[in-house]
């Protein structure tokens, strides 16, 4: 019996610690006078394994909502120090798209372990659905996180908490004989 719990545990536990994914969260603040402001973060966690140059995010809001002229820039990804900055409407109706690329000289990628802070806009509306993101000129998407204010926990807290209370449950019949 110890041995099945154990291996279920292994079977509950590790996929969870071993998926490796880049992250994009983000934040929205009233910005006044009706505009909503995003404040996006990159984080390299290595699931692509390799520097980060190119973030491609897709929107559910019509481009003529979204404030161009405030598109905040890291230095080095579209701004005057370096990079490209893209913008313009989606293939679908209501969509747009944002797109930043750093420096070609590679001095501004986002290198593994590290986060990068900068990328952000203003919008006349709040974005109602998911906002969507690709990296390094990718064609398959991830969802970016809006952070709450208050913090969740990791899933595999949440799974190591389930195992506990399994385990003792176990333990609890095994001594109730």
């Amino acid at each position: 019996m110890k041995t099945k719990l154990c291996i279920l545990f292994l079977l509950l536990v590790l996929p969870c610690t071993l998926v490796k994914a880049d992250t994009l969260n983000y934040t929205v603040t009233l910005a006044g006078a009706g505009e909503d402001f995003y404040q996006f973060t990159l984080s390299n966690t290595g699931g692509t394994g390799s520097t980060l140059s190119d973030l491609f995010l897709g929107l559910p809001v019509d481009i003529s909502d979204v404030l161009t002229a405030t598109i905040g820039t890291p230095a080095g990804w579209g701004n005057p120090n370096g990079g490209l900055l893209f913008f313009g409407p989606d293939g679908r109706p209501s969509t747009s798209f944002i797109e930043w690329t750093a420096d070609f000289s590679g001095v501004d990628n986002v290198q593994i372990g590290i986060a990068l802070t900068g990328f952000s806009f203003r919008t006349l509306q709040p974005i109602n659905g998911p906002i969507t993101f690709a990296l390094n000129s990718s064609t398959s998407f991830d969802t970016a996180v809006p952070l709450a204010s208050v913090p969740e926990p990791s899933p595999f807290v949440l799974l190591l908490f389930a195992a506990v209370l399994g385990f003792g449950h176990v333990l609890r019949r095994a001594y109730a004989r």
